[in-house]
């Protein structure tokens, strides 16, 4: 993808995810990202034949459903008990209860053993982290499928289970530090092994909780939700997905055009003037890079410092329709602007130092990802050529470091398959858009969904949301949750208690 999506971090803790991912193999921070994967070209199994096995008990289906009756039994062994107790009788998963910043809520920071491939149940294992917001056994529980880290000393409920008063689970995403096999087959890396682990996670606690189950996700964690949904569609009663983008390609053209036409003709010269000015000043935006990094202890050996400016300023057209408003078309700079100006508008926009190493060590992953499976935008380079020194850099196969097994391949099919699955058997289903966000250009086609919906929140961005709606599309929304849980939304949450969405720290290029 081309921009930031929501995350929460910040350039210290992703050095501290950096020296973890340092004990794979390798010399250095930057070798500590190889591992053993297979070949790329397998990534992309036959999704057809993947969906089969898991929806028929077999393969990874069957060894995550296997997982869950033994966990069962462990929880009935527990009784009555405390949570903890019940949550550690669960085999495979550790806990640990810490303070909890939300009142009514308690909050629980746990582990649970995964298969690295879930086809191959005794083979190499793994810990995959999860969070637990408790409140009552009988509310529903909302299923958070992040698509990147998960960061546990951060608390926050998500819409949904903020409007259900819900208790609320959420899942680091494979292959995010730690939550990663060692060594690293970088072939597992798939969205049927990582919905795998969310079947295996759903069947272990699920015993706990009387409620209904709602999955839910921003982003890269919307679309996991949809995938978790293609390969075991019955785990969850209903999917809340957020500004989930379905690209078709690697790279998808439509979202050129989609972009292209975002603002006033006015505001689109501006920022395509802004771009070319940013490169006529490559020395001095270059010094400002080199000046912020010594100052805050990274580095850009991964890309270079010449590459990763061209890659932010390709990308700040697309990241500024992402996260800002077109009132700050205003605040565009020009060839009358001095070098600050423009520097701190770059910064604002689209930093260079989200393509500095930490950022693309720990956001790896998501790069393999895009290059295997899920496809990724196209990024508008020709108006620039002429000052463009290394063009098709940006493109998720750049970010890719090489070693063993990681030579990436895209395989169209994983998407076709979820695309033609959600279109014919699909259900229970909330797509929330903003009507700017360029990532609405690739939006779920419904199809023949039953009972799914699709809405786009007038001139939002990335961080729409279902109270942004129109007032009758939120009321329909709305409604859509109560059917799926039996319990009446509140329209008023205490929005105190959601992660703030629209912070530039909280981003990461993806």
């Amino acid at each position: 993808m081309r921009t930031p999506l929501l995350v929460w971090l910040t350039i210290p803790l992703l050095s501290s995810s950096i020296a973890a991912c340092g004990d794979d193999a390798g010399s250095g921070p930057l070798s500590g990202m190889g591992g053993a994967g297979g070949a790329a070209e397998d990534s992309g199994a036959a999704a057809e034949g993947a969906g089969g096995a898991v929806e028929d008990g077999g393969g990874a289906g069957g060894a995550a459903e296997g997982a869950g009756g033994a966990a069962e039994g462990g929880v009935e062994a527990a009784g009555a008990g405390d949570l903890v107790e019940q949550l550690r009788a669960i085999p495979g998963l550790t806990v640990e209860e810490q303070d909890s910043d939300l009142p009514g809520y308690r909050y629980l920071v746990m582990e649970i053993e995964q298969p690295a491939d879930h086809g191959e149940p005794d083979g190499a294992r793994f810990q995959q982290r999860l969070v637990l917001h408790h409140r009552d056994p009988a509310a529903p529980v909302v299923l958070v499928t992040e698509g990147y880290s998960i960061y546990p000393e951060s608390q926050w409920l998500d819409e949904p289970a903020e409007l259900l008063a819900a208790n609320q689970i959420r899942v680091e995403h494979r292959f995010f530090t730690p939550s990663r096999p060692a060594p690293a087959d970088w072939s597992m890396l798939t969205i049927e092994q990582a919905a795998a682990d969310l079947h295996h996670v759903i069947a272990s606690i699920r015993p706990l909780y009387q409620g209904k189950w709602i999955s839910t996700g921003v982003s890269k964690g919307g679309m996991t939700s949809v995938y978790h949904r293609r390969f075991f569609p019955a785990d969850v009663d209903g999917t809340v997905a957020y500004v989930a983008p379905h690209s078709l390609g690697g790279p998808d053209p439509r979202y050129l055009d989609f972009v292209a036409e975002r603002g006033e003709p006015a505001c689109r010269k501006a920022l395509q003037d802004f771009q070319r000015e940013a490169l006529l000043r490559r020395s001095a935006m270059v010094e400002r890079m080199e000046d912020e990094a010594a100052k805050e202890g990274f580095a850009y050996d991964v890309l270079g410092v010449e590459r990763t400016l061209e890659v932010a300023v390709l990308d700040t057209v697309f990241s500024f329709w992402q996260y800002q408003r077109a009132s700050l078309c205003a605040d565009v700079p020009t060839a009358a602007s001095s070098d600050e100006e423009v520097w701190a508008f770059l910064e604002e926009v689209a930093s260079p130092s989200l393509w500095s190493d930490p950022y693309l060590l720990a956001f790896e992953p998501y790069h393999w990802q895009a290059a295997t499976q899920l496809g990724y935008p196209g990024v508008a380079e020709a108006h620039l050529a002429d000052l463009l020194k290394h063009p098709g850099t940006d493109v998720p196969p750049a970010f890719v470091l090489s070693g063993p097994g990681k030579t990436p391949a895209y395989d169209p099919g994983a998407m076709q398959d979820v695309s033609r699955w959600l279109t014919s058997e699909g259900e229970r289903f909330l797509f929330i858009y903003g009507e700017n966000d360029p990532y609405t250009a690739a939006a779920f086609e419904l199809g023949q969904a039953r009972d799914a919906h699709r809405f786009i929140a007038p001139e939002g961005n990335h961080g729409a949301v279902i109270g942004e709606l129109a007032p009758a599309d939120r009321e329909q929304a709305l409604k859509a949750l109560e059917a799926w849980t039996g319990v009446a939304p509140s329209p008023h949450a205490p929005t105190s208690l959601r992660r703030p969405l629209r912070d530039p720290r909280w981003r990461m290029r993806l």
